[in-house]
């Protein structure tokens, strides 16, 4: 049994509720769902344990045996794929009085019902080498092949290509896209960087220009006053290369999206809609 911590915020306010994440997997599943409900309360007042790979009930019984003083407000989040496991971990909390919930149950047994299929109820079946794996490799290797302009000539065999100054968010959303399995390049349209011709005859619907005022222009503004130029002029180039990107990403005919106070998540969305229908 491997056990984690995971707490969002600094500190640990006294009487932060304990969540365990149970899981004879790695519990990545359920630990990022209880994240995201404790993302709703402030920093720090839940405090997450994860509790994965288990073999036997036995190891859970033994690890609660230990901590026992800290179940003054404790409930568990389990995602067992082991039927017989999953019943005698949910027994053992039961008896101790301590609240769980079953995320994965539920879900195979409604599954099993639509599929009309006996479910496989085998450990890490998700995290196994298939297809899915090896194409999120490949495309996390293309995207470290294409980032910010590098082999221009392969532009048009990518999924998606994202253009945008520095500060546009072009490399975090190519990174989670390839993660996704997306062959994603990326090409920068600051002041002095070549444009290359290739970019002409990619798929305008798979074709992104992203724009970002506030961090495209705070960066550029670093970049010319770290050449020596006075404040003012630096924002004025800084403007000047907010449009200069402007009028390229309307020569090229590409989507534009505007990533202030968009997440990475929110712009892939985006960016798949559309690349999914192209």
């Amino acid at each position: 049994m491997k056990v984690t911590y995971d707490q969002l915020g600094e500190g640990s306010p006294e009487g932060a509720a304990i969540v365990y994440v149970v899981s004879d997997s790695l519990g990545e599943s359920a630990n990022n769902v209880v994240l995201s409900a404790a993302a709703q309360f402030s920093d720090g007042a839940v405090r997450v344990v994860r509790l994965s790979q288990i073999k036997s009930a036995d190891e859970v019984s033994s690890y609660f045996d230990e901590h026992e003083e800290d179940f003054v407000s404790t409930a568990v989040f389990h995602s067992i794929v082991d039927p017989a496991l999953r019943k005698q971990v949910r027994s053992n909390l039961n008896n101790r009085g301590i609240l769980s919930v079953d995320i994965l149950g539920p879900v195979v047994q409604l599954l099993a019902g639509l599929t009309g299929e006996k479910p496989k109820n085998q450990a890490r079946a998700h995290h196994m080498v298939d297809k899915r794996y090896l194409r999120r490799v490949s495309s996390m290797e293309f995207f470290v092949e294409h980032d910010d302009g590098k082999n221009p000539q392969d532009l048009t065999k990518a999924d998606v290509v994202l253009v945008g100054l520095s500060g546009s968010a072009k490399t975090p959303l190519a990174m989670y896209l390839s993660f996704l399995g997306y062959n994603v390049a990326s090409v920068s349209l600051d002041p002095g960087c070549e444009i290359p011709s290739e970019l002409a005859s990619v798929d305008k619907r798979r074709l992104f220009g992203l724009e970002n005022s506030t961090g495209s222009l705070a960066n550029a503004s670093l970049r010319v006053k770290d050449a020596g130029t006075p404040a003012d002029e630096a924002v004025a180039l800084a403007e000047s290369a907010l449009a200069h990107a402007a009028d390229v990403m309307d020569g090229l005919g590409c989507t534009r999206l505007f990533t202030d106070e968009k997440t990475v998540e929110e712009l892939s969305a985006d960016v798949i809609s559309q690349v999914e229908h192209a």
